[in-house]
């Protein structure tokens, strides 16, 4: 079965590779396709393409869109969208603008506490990203000696309901999923069981989403048990929602996440790419 990998990140955003290391890491395990799917950016998009054509790797235009619905941070894969399209780019550039004014009250908010930091060295520390967040925060924390990794301050002083925890805007699931259409694209919830949803929600959302326009659900990931991954798949035929799925590959920064296999049991088939493709405005593909 040939296999591929719907959902990685780069430096263009929280990721560890450049994304044409990305693409030279999936052509090397054999993946006849990748998806860069950076958090709110189209920024690696050019250079994975590039390399793409260079290694014999089909390169699938992708995004990670942080939306909110139900009250709950809920993120939303975009594929084949028209990266130039204005109403698109305006709501992306409202989210990123929004996530660097968060980044600017957590960072004083830990420098006037006495933690040896500023945003010029957190930028310094990360350049070329044009996608900085709490993972990087975090992280420029543990280059300063003050916790001991990334997931320490995610869960600590960054944490939901903690001390430096600022809450962030997110644009609505409904608009960003409107968008990516009218963009021509094809949006896909992703990592359902992730969102802190019983059963009842996550019909809800994904109800919510069918009718907003959405066409897809990440059926299979890298976190999923197989009871979820059935569940997952039960849901999207329900909904009429095409399956894709992917490792949510970060490099270094999940280092227990591999590109294409997750932990090691994750098999996405290209079958899945096909029905993304086949939803995609015409001329997109």
């Amino acid at each position: 079965m040939e296999r591929i990998d719907l959902h990685t990140h780069t430096l263009a955003s929280d990721g560890s590779d450049a994304p044409a290391d990305v693409v030279r890491k999936a052509a090397a395990l054999g993946l006849r396709a990748v998806a860069v799917t950076d958090h709110d950016t189209f920024a690696g998009l050019p250079e994975a393409r590039a390399a793409g054509q260079r290694c014999g790797v089909e390169v699938v235009p992708g995004v990670e869109l942080s939306t909110v619905w139900g009250g709950e941070e809920v993120h939303l894969l975009g594929y084949y969208m028209d990266t130039d399209n204005a109403a698109l780019r305006a709501l992306m550039t409202r989210a990123t603008d929004e996530r660097n004014a968060r980044n600017e009250t957590m960072v004083q908010r830990l420098h006037d506490a006495g933690y040896p930091i500023t945003m010029a060295e957190l930028h310094a520390a990360f350049p070329g990203q044009t996608v900085l967040g709490r993972p990087h925060i975090a992280a420029l924390l543990v280059q300063r000696g003050c916790i001991a990794s990334v997931p320490d301050g995610m869960r600590g002083l960054l944490g939901r309901g903690k001390e430096f925890y600022v809450p962030r805007y997110n644009v609505p699931l409904e608009d960003f999923i409107r968008a990516l259409r009218a963009a021509g694209g094809v949006p896909v919830v992703a990592h359902l069981f992730k969102y802190r949803f019983d059963d009842a929600q996550r019909t809800a959302l994904l109800a919510a989403a069918a009718d907003a326009g959405a066409l897809g659900l990440e059926v299979r990931y890298t976190t999923y048990t197989p009871e979820q991954t059935a569940a997952a798949q039960a849901l999207a035929g329900h909904f009429g929602l095409v399956p894709t799925g992917g490792s949510d590959y970060h490099g270094l920064r999940k280092p227990d996440i591999a590109l294409g296999t997750g932990r090691g049991e994750l098999c996405v088939p290209y079958a899945y790419l096909a029905g993304v493709k086949a939803l995609a405005a015409p001329g997109r593909v």
